[in-house]
């Protein structure tokens, strides 16, 4: 690893220029003791708390209940013009809700170290099957 020349007050640029010079395996050995160091400090605590909150988003109930209405009427091939494009755009606004709770799990499983499964019991997760 090259020599870095440290200034006595360092900034933010000066310790970005350090990381930018650590080897992969430094880098990853820097990430995780800067993140045990984040989460000793509260930081971790206050992220993985708005992460579990992600993951825990559900659509409106007025929403969850008109997809629920359209989608039976789907089933009988009776719906309107309008209806389905009300029902394509709550099926869109449903998949981006997933997207961001799928994302935020990643992120909380990363940030514990564990596997999806332990993490998603630690936290309670539900997906749309478990709650109906």
């Amino acid at each position: 690893m090259p020599i870095v020349q440290v200034p006595a007050q360092l900034s933010v640029e000066h310790l970005m220029d350090a990381v930018r010079h650590l080897s992969p395996e430094e880098l990853r050995e820097f990430s995780r003791q800067f993140d045990r160091w984040q989460k000793k400090n509260g930081n971790g605590e206050v992220e993985e708390a708005k992460l579990i909150e992600a993951t825990r988003e559900r659509l409106p109930a007025v929403d969850e209940r008109q997809l629920k209405r359209l989608a039976a009427k789907s089933e009988r091939g009776t719906l309107t013009k309008k209806e389905i494009e009300e029902r394509r755009a709550l099926v869109e606004k449903a998949e981006q809700i997933t997207l961001r709770r799928v994302e935020a799990l990643a992120k909380l499983v990363k940030l514990r170290g564990k596997p999806a499964r332990i993490v998603m019991k630690e936290i309670g997760w539900k997906s749309g099957s478990d709650e109906r």
